[in-house]
């Protein structure tokens, strides 16, 4: 009797157990808000961390730019994975896996080249869950100065190459400021990065000059100096030019910087808190759908039922594929078609023309979209318009696009009840809150194969409350006008 007990007592642990690893798989992974600024040849770091802070350890970490299957670096089953590793990678990317348990996952780049710079994709993934950040790399061209002359006028100019959102100060050799007297120039390059060029005029008077070179993003600044003789400008015998050139690079203090940032980052908390509720106003009380529009919509109504050879072995789907709940794992048989890593399901029905409508009752987290015939189902797969997929997602009390990165909405945007029309002529799919008739987002120029299924997808990783695909059907009050669903 005693062992019958003690028996029992260890399935309750074990289960206790799995309970409580199964809760802490759900984490986010953040990086940086800002892009990382290094030099050629030095060593950099990418932050990335989970939220809450678990341990990555036993957990997936995968670090790639474009291609998800040539990884930068891949930490898989408590060791590193070089199979197919980037070339231009190989001894330059690691990891701290003693960090791992802090849930530190970032990584540190090596002997940075100019190739490297870029966006860099930070993937963690567990069992039955995975989140990603996204980290921008600014590789610093050089700094440099010259002197020109013409036209009778000398100048100096001073220039930097990639530099992320670059500022420019001019000083004499008294300190005192002489930005107002040059003439800046800024050119941005296809990745985004911009080159400064700016030039001052010279005169006998003052023959030294400082040019400093600062980012508006915390990190050092680049300092070249340049001494002019007096030699170089021309005398009553005539002209002799003489000079001599020296190029001092200084790191100016981390602490102004600090200060700055912080100042920055006030501000901008400031316009966020002041914009969000006028925002809130104007996208819920501006965009209620006319009458018109609504009756327009509900007549191109679609008989959306989910199918279950798509549907991922964590979902379970009611008998007629109006519902679907995420929770129990079933034994299911295997389909290129059945997504394997999230958990989520396309309709049976598709369309290759017109204009489709149909409505869902969301749960708490839940991602609802279109997503084109030819999209990824399997390894790899995001939520992304590049990856064919367009759709917003609910998640506990925000509400954010499904673009890359996502932009977040006002939260009484928030929908209950989501309508979807999609318009394959036009390559457009708008979402509206139906209880208020709001207009909520619409992406545009969808991009898929003339004649390309587009299939309605549903992801929900909500155990408590069904994804319910409702009939798109409205009655008119006249009290107010107003459709109002049924």
């Amino acid at each position: 009797m005693k062992s019958d007990r003690s028996e029992w007592l260890c399935v309750i642990v074990l289960l206790l157990q799995q309970t409580s690893v199964s809760g802490s798989e759900r984490f986010e992974v953040l990086g940086p808000r800002y892009p990382i600024a290094v030099s050629p040849g030095e060593d950099a770091v990418l932050p990335c961390y989970l939220s809450p802070n678990i341990s990555a350890e036993g957990l997936e970490i995968r670090w790639f730019r474009e291609d998800y299957t040539v990884p930068v670096c891949l930490y898989l089953y408590g060791r590193y994975d070089f199979a197919n590793q980037m070339q231009s990678y190989k001894g330059r990317a690691e990891l701290f896996p003693e960090e791992f348990r802090k849930g530190n996952v970032s990584l540190r780049l090596k002997d940075v080249r100019g190739s490297d710079d870029g966006q860099y994709r930070c993937a963690v993934y567990s069992e039955r869950w995975e989140e990603d950040a996204l980290i921008d790399v600014a590789v610093r061209g050089q700094s440099s100065v010259s002197l020109h002359s013409e036209g009778g006028q000398t100048r100096l100019e001073c220039r930097s190459d990639r530099y992320p959102e670059p500022a420019v100060i001019w000083t004499d050799r008294d300190g005192h400021d002489v930005t107002t007297l040059s003439r800046t120039r800024l050119e941005r390059d296809s990745q985004g990065h911009l080159t400064v060029s700016s030039s001052i005029p010279v005169r006998q008077e003052s023959n030294v000059f400082t040019c400093l070179v600062r980012s508006t993003v915390p990190e050092a600044d680049w300092e070249p100096q340049l001494h002019i003789t007096r030699d170089f400008f021309p005398d009553p015998s005539g002209w002799m030019v003489s000079l001599f050139l020296m190029v001092a690079l200084t790191v100016a203090a981390a602490g102004f910087l600090l200060i700055q940032w912080r100042r920055m980052d006030n501000k901008e908390r400031l316009c966020e808190s002041k914009a969000i509720p006028l925002l809130s106003r104007v996208w819920g009380e501006q965009s209620i759908a006319p009458k018109s529009e609504m009756q327009w919509l509900c007549s191109a109504a679609a008989d959306v039922t989910l199918d279950p050879d798509t549907a991922h072995c964590d979902l379970t789907l009611s008998e007629d594929g109006k519902r679907v709940r995420w929770g129990d794992r079933q034994r299911l048989p295997e389909n290129p078609q059945r997504f394997n890593r999230w958990s989520c399901v396309v309709s049976r029905e598709s369309f290759t023309s017109g204009r489709h409508y149909w409505v869902v009752e969301v749960n708490g987290r839940c991602r609802i979209g279109v997503t084109r015939e030819s999209a990824q189902r399997r390894q790899g797969l995001r939520f992304t318009p590049q990856q064919g997929y367009w759709g917003l997602k609910c998640w506990s009390s925000s509400l954010s696009t499904l673009t890359d990165p996502e932009t977040l909405l006002p939260q009484s945007l928030l929908p209950r009840k989501l309508g979807v029309c999609v318009d394959i002529e036009e390559r457009q799919v708008s979402f509206y809150r139906v209880e208020s008739r709001t207009h909520i987002y619409t992406f545009t120029d969808m991009q898929f194969t003339e004649g390309e299924k587009i299939y309605p997808f549903f992801f929900t990783w909500d155990s408590n409350r069904d994804l319910v695909i409702l009939p798109p059907v409205v009655s008119v009050d006249e009290t107010d006008q107003r459709l109002k669903p049924v």
